[in-house]
């Protein structure tokens, strides 16, 4: 049972790189804030610590790990290709989360999981929580997003993968389309010390049958003991209805804020935490940003759409592609599309 009732202008739920950003633009503003986090750490969350160019572009030392390599893979081909600049850097979730929480001034409470919500307030085993302002940062399984009726249907997916301890040598993307329909493959680091091999999938529900075609192939592809070494999956959800429901709001995988094309979410999370703020605290630029967001993500769904149907041609250009982008036109195709989606 609820042992106190406490009033706040803004309720954050969720204490990832969305409700983070949304709760350091509010930061020395007249709302009181509070951010209740249901992990009892920072960075817990199952996914990679990468960054791209967009994240925290005011730093210009300690991004994390640079990469300016990357291998591309087919069933017909492995070409490895290099950059002349970084297209991501491994800082990792914790210090991702925890360079956002250090500009943050609200209340933030770990290990404090949502028990219900209404129009009102929020209830955790601790407490009670009215807002004027609630703000659904609580990822892809978001119980805010439940609350509004929303479903999580139209461009989800999952992620399967095996964790090794060992920080990641070669950063690994596989395009399958013979071997799994509207799924590829990732050898990735999930932070400085770990790295990550798997495959990502879309389906609106766990498939045990495709984890276990996963784990054969984890297996015969790298070399991996799938039996003795750790694995995790997570949802990702690309199904955006909506971002502003009154005075609710839904911001990263809670509002669908998932590039499905490239599967990153962090920067969009943390780009709409940011807009959302900004538009509580009366400021247009706000809507601006959510809008372009949207915008943005209606164009990212449209390109997942077309290549990942295997009856249209798109799904095949890739594989064309990916067979040999080492130099001449694929590579002038493969370095516009490629910066196109890392910068934009």
């Amino acid at each position: 049972m609820a042992n106190r009732t406490d009033s706040y202008d803004v309720v954050i739920v969720g204490g990832g790189p969305g409700g983070l950003s949304c709760a350091k633009h509010l930061a020395n503003s007249k709302q009181k804030v509070l951010v209740l986090e249901k992990s009892a750490n920072l960075g817990e969350k199952i996914c990679s610590g990468l960054i791209s160019p967009k994240a925290f572009p005011e730093l210009t030392a300690d991004r994390g790990v640079p990469w300016t390599e990357i291998s591309v893979v087919t069933t017909r081909s492995k070409q490895h290709l290099e950059f002349s600049r970084p297209y991501l850097w491994t800082m990792g979730r914790k210090d991702i989360e925890g360079r956002l929480l250090r500009e943050s001034t609200a209340d933030v409470h770990f290990s404090e999981p949502v028990r219900s919500i209404t129009p009102e307030h929020v209830e955790t085993d601790r407490g009670r929580y009215l807002y004027h302002h609630l703000v659904g940062a609580d990822g892809s399984l978001s119980k805010v997003r439940k609350t509004l009726g929303l479903p999580s249907e139209h461009i989800v997916g999952w992620a399967f993968h095996y964790i090794l301890d060992r920080p990641c040598s070669e950063f690994q993307m596989y395009w399958l389309p013979r071997e799994f329909k509207g799924a590829y493959g990732y050898m990735m680091p999930k932070n400085r010390q770990q790295t990550m091999a798997g495959l990502a999938w879309a389906g609106k529900s766990f498939d045990a049958d495709m984890a276990g075609r996963a784990k054969q192939w984890v297996a015969r592809t790298f070399a991996i003991d799938t039996d003795t070494t750790a694995h995790e999956a997570m949802k990702g959800n690309a199904d955006y209805r909506g971002w502003k429901f009154g005075t609710t709001y839904l911001v990263g995988d809670a509002g669908g804020f998932l590039n499905p094309v490239t599967t990153e979410g962090i920067w969009f999370a943390m780009r709409s935490g940011e807009g959302v703020a900004k538009h509580i605290l009366g400021n247009s630029e706000g809507d601006r940003i959510m809008a372009d967001l949207v915008a943005n993500h209606r164009k990212q769904v449209r390109i997942f759409e077309l290549m990942t149907n295997r009856w249209l041609p798109m799904c095949w250009m890739i594989e064309w592609l990916f067979r040999n982008p080492r130099r001449g036109l694929r590579r002038r195709i493969f370095d516009r599309v490629f910066w196109k989606l890392m910068e934009s």
